[in-house]
């Protein structure tokens, strides 16, 4: 596939260091490759979605990344975020459907 760091950087995206880039791409484009049919040809906004991608996995594999969602102390409770949390997989599923048309999605997604 097309994909590069340099693409990565060049479309805004910085989560992932150089040394590691091949290794979530790889998975990436084999997961959309699994749910979308016929990826063969790779658009710039497929690489955003695969991008993405890259991203909900890494911070998936890499805990410290996590976004602090709230706290509480004593009778006091904070909490920074509304609604439900959704897991990695989830975050994958959306990602698809928000870049890929029913169409082109494999039945099911």
């Amino acid at each position: 596939m097309d994909i590069t760091y340099y693409d990565y950087k060049n479309l805004g995206y910085s989560v992932i260091p150089e040394e590691e880039f091949a290794r979530y791409s790889e998975i990436a484009v084999k997961t959309v490759g699994r749910y979308v049919k016929n990826f063969k040809k790779i658009t710039d906004e497929n690489k955003r979605c695969v991008f993405e991608i890259m991203d909900v996995l890494y911070a998936e594999h890499n805990q410290s990344n996590r976004i602090l969602s709230g706290f509480s102390n004593e009778n006091y409770r904070e909490n920074y975020f509304e609604g439900k949390n959704l897991s990695p997989g989830e975050k994958i599923l959306e990602t698809l459907r928000l870049y890929f048309t029913n169409a082109e999605l494999c039945r099911g997604v």
